[in-house]
């Protein structure tokens, strides 16, 4: 049984990683909610009536603007990446120390010592389920702040004379 609790611990750390992930991509949500604001509530140049000059205000705001659309665009770039991998890596693990632990069992006719390979490769499967499910809500998460920003860039061009 100590190759199931190693087992489980690595899987549960593997998902951990994965959950990571979507933290972040949930804390950079977040962080670009203040600028993904309503135009009337939002300050700055991006206001309804539009920028009246070209003031530093307004040169600093789009820098402001310029880059969190680079950092977004890295990090949105493949935000299931990582729980994908992780999901492998847990289906991998899972498999292979049940493999290691049904091995020397080959032989034996009592059903209870196979439990051990049946938890960690239980464990391997279920931990790839949830790595799979952390990669769907990750994707959907930056699908959802992929088109708020592009709204804003688009109302941006609409708001800001060049």
């Amino acid at each position: 049984m100590p190759g199931t609790f190693l087992c489980l611990s690595i899987v549960a750390a593997l998902v951990g990683f994965s959950y990571r992930r979507l933290q972040a991509l949930r804390k950079l949500a977040r962080w670009a909610a203040p600028l993904l604001a309503e135009p009337a509530r939002r300050p700055g140049p991006f206001s309804e009536s539009g920028p009246a000059d070209t003031s530093p205000d307004l040169r600093v705001s789009i820098a402001d603007l310029n880059e969190a659309t680079l950092e977004l665009g890295s990090q949105l770039d493949q935000p299931a990446l990582l729980p994908r991998s992780c999901g492998k890596a847990a289906l991998s693990v899972g498999a292979l120390v049940a493999l290691m632990q049904a091995a020397p069992l080959l032989g034996s006719s009592d059903v209870r010592t196979w439990a051990g390979p049946l938890i960690s490769f239980a464990g391997g499967c279920v931990g790839a389920l949830a790595c799979s499910f952390i990669g769907q809500s990750a994707e959907a998460d930056a699908r959802r702040l992929r088109e708020d920003w592009n709204a804003l860039i688009r109302r941006s061009n609409k708001d800001v004379s060049t």
